[in-house]
């Protein structure tokens, strides 16, 4: 029987497939908004705006009000084309796809998988805008059901995941080890790394999530800053004066009485509602950029009222907390990719899985006669964007604590 050989064809489809099951965080954000770029011609630089889910100003008499709807939408730009370039012989297309899966594929592969989801979750978290305060530096039980209710109150879907670094795992798995073994889980543990389910979550580690960078601002009010001025609704920018010490973006604060609420029924949750710092800011009087924004009145209202003048600035954490662990629901960022055209006279082939927001992935094939060898680039071109803010909540751990 002749040799079958490897065809470009192939290997993509081996490329997408492997591609997919090495993300962790991907694959549990909504990725549906691919094919709002198929009628462009994507390219770096489009964009589309996806119309958010907005709540609704219910009425109590009977005078309507016709203008209680707001037309939210996200900007989603494609910003990145990213890849890996792969160089084999000729004898090695006569491999079998597995063989050649396990010599060529598996690593390059990861680090691609590794290299995009590390992007996407360092422009998602100084976005995250909940926040728990983590006691005793350690990474615990308590601090995740604190992190579910705080999407419980943010009306966040029931599918939840918890995105754990190496040193929260470490911190976590001892005490929670008896909720991970149930045997129903066992396979999705062995196929897509799952820990366990536990507090309301997935459990899910990755080596990949950034530390957090503490400003030199003293943390709680010590630092002195206080609000200049009363915000416009819906600002994103705060106004302070006074104060000293630097604020790293996404470090979280709180505006004195300035309190969460329920965004169905408006009414406060008795929680002061954590915003995090979305730009690095240099101390001193200026204005402090913060997500989500503060808006006191109308159907999106997040907060009891705005902050009064002078009221105090608390920064949250604590020395020595640089580790971030992620508590999030599905929509709490997007992730979209676009096909790549297909040069013309060139061996190449696409492929994409999973229909509307499905991953594309290009492949290009070029040959070197003088060294009998293949070179090949594999590229996806992509862009992430984060959605809902509010389903995000970062819990800080200290990584030196293991005893």
């Amino acid at each position: 029987m002749a040799n079958q050989y490897l065809t470009t064809s192939l290997i993509t489809r081996e490329i997408l497939s492997a591609l997919r099951q090495k993300f962790t965080f991907l694959n549990r954000i909504n990725m549906e908004y691919s094919d709002e770029f198929a009628v462009t011609g994507a390219k770096i630089g489009s964009t589309v705006n996806i119309r958010v889910p907005t709540n609704a100003k219910v009425r109590k008499g009977r005078i309507m009000d016709a203008g209680n709807m707001v037309d939210k939408t996200v900007p989603l730009s494609i910003t990145d084309q990213t890849g890996i370039d792969l160089v084999y012989s000729s004898a090695d297309l006569a491999l079998d796809i597995d063989d050649f899966r396990a010599r060529y594929l598996d690593q390059p592969l990861a680090n691609l998988a590794s290299s995009i989801e590390s992007m996407v979750i360092q422009r998602a978290l100084p976005y995250a805008a909940n926040f728990v305060p983590n006691a005793d530096g350690k990474l615990d039980l308590r601090e995740a059901l604190l992190a579910n209710k705080l999407l419980t109150d943010n009306l966040a879907p029931s599918e939840r995941f918890m995105l754990t670094n190496t040193s929260g795992t470490v911190q976590v798995i001892d005490q929670l080890k008896g909720l991970f073994n149930s045997q129903s889980q066992l396979k999705r543990q062995y196929e897509e790394g799952l820990m366990g389910r536990a507090a309301g979550f997935d459990w899910y580690e990755t080596a990949i999530m950034p530390a957090q960078a503490l400003g030199t601002a003293t943390v709680g009010t010590a630092a002195g800053y206080l609000v200049n001025g009363v915000p416009t609704n819906g600002a994103t920018t705060v106004a302070v004066d006074g104060g000293t010490g630097t604020i790293r973006a996404g470090q979280h604060v709180t505006f004195a009485n300035v309190y969460a609420v329920n965004p169905a029924t408006k009414e406060s949750t008795g929680a002061l509602r954590t915003f995090v710092v979305t730009e690095d800011y240099a101390g001193g009087a200026g204005g402090l950029k913060v997500s989500p924004a503060l808006v006191a009145e109308g159907p999106e209202k997040n907060v009891t009222a705005m902050p009064a003048d002078n009221s105090a600035v608390t920064i949250l954490g604590a020395a020595g907390q640089t580790g971030v662990n992620l508590a999030f629901a599905r929509d709490f960022v997007t992730f979209a990719s676009v096909d790549l055209p297909l040069p013309e006279n060139k061996e190449a082939s696409r492929a994409t899985i999973g229909g509307p927001g499905g991953l594309s992935v290009r492949m290009i094939r070029d040959y070197d006669t003088i060294n009998d060898q293949f070179l090949n680039r594999v590229d996806i071109l992509w862009g992430s964007a984060v959605l809902r803010p509010e389903f995000g909540v970062v819990i800080p751990n200290d990584p030196t604590l293991f005893t």
